[in-house]
């Protein structure tokens, strides 16, 4: 199979598609993945254990953009008068409201950069509508 352009695969995976075909989409709910496009059938746990590296990628993306922020913010004045515990879970709930909201992006990147890397080919008898 040959391999599709990385612009085009960044494309999908930026609006969470079917790294494939480019139509079919890649989440039932909010966190809920399909098993498989709905449009060509390709799989989208290939393995057990698959997703592993793209938890990898929220977590560091997560960590990257928590920790800048508050070395940006040590640069000014402290206008708060929150304790430091207040602080501190201030800054948990963004780094899970952050992490949750990055995790449709991060599978959907890793599912194409894996695809990009070794295409493979849909199966087309386990092809189901959703």
């Amino acid at each position: 199979m040959l391999r599709p352009p990385l612009k085009q695969i960044v494309h999908r995976a930026a609006h969470w598609r079917c790294p494939n075909c480019g139509r079919g989409r890649l989440f039932r709910g909010v966190f809920r993945m399909l098993p498989s496009c709905p449009e060509c059938g390709l799989s989208y746990f290939p393995e057990q254990g698959y997703y592993v590296g793209a938890m990898i990628i929220n977590y560091v993306a997560t960590t990257a953009v928590v920790v800048a922020i508050f070395l940006f913010s040590l640069l000014f004045r402290d206008f708060t008068a929150l304790s430091t515990n207040s602080k501190i879970l201030l800054w948990m709930a963004f780094a899970i409201v952050l992490s949750l909201s990055l995790m449709r992006h991060a599978y959907s990147f890793w599912l194409g950069i894996d695809f990009w890397i070794k295409p493979r080919q849909p199966d087309v008898s386990t092809m189901e509508k959703f």
